[in-house]
């Protein structure tokens, strides 16, 4: 059984948001995954939500990806 990295963050609100990190189809930005969390909290399965909304806006765009992965090498 493959075991998912526990994250955490807190949102504007000061809200302690737990999650697994997720396996995508492309490069992982915690932030960027992590401000999708935040717009799908609401929703029962907003881990699902999140990863969802990744793979469409940022693993979708490969000018996006690019973005992040230059990003990353800054940091």
């Amino acid at each position: 059984m493959l075991s998912h990295s526990k994250e955490i963050f807190f949102n504007d609100q000061g809200l302690k948001i737990e999650y697994s990190k997720p396996t995508l189809s492309c490069f992982y930005d915690k932030e960027a995954y992590e401000g999708y969390l935040n717009t799908c909290l609401m929703l029962p399965n907003f881990e699902a939500c999140a990863k969802t909304k990744y793979e469409m806006y940022i693993c979708g765009d490969k000018n996006t990806i690019k973005q992040l992965k230059e990003k990353s090498k800054v940091n």
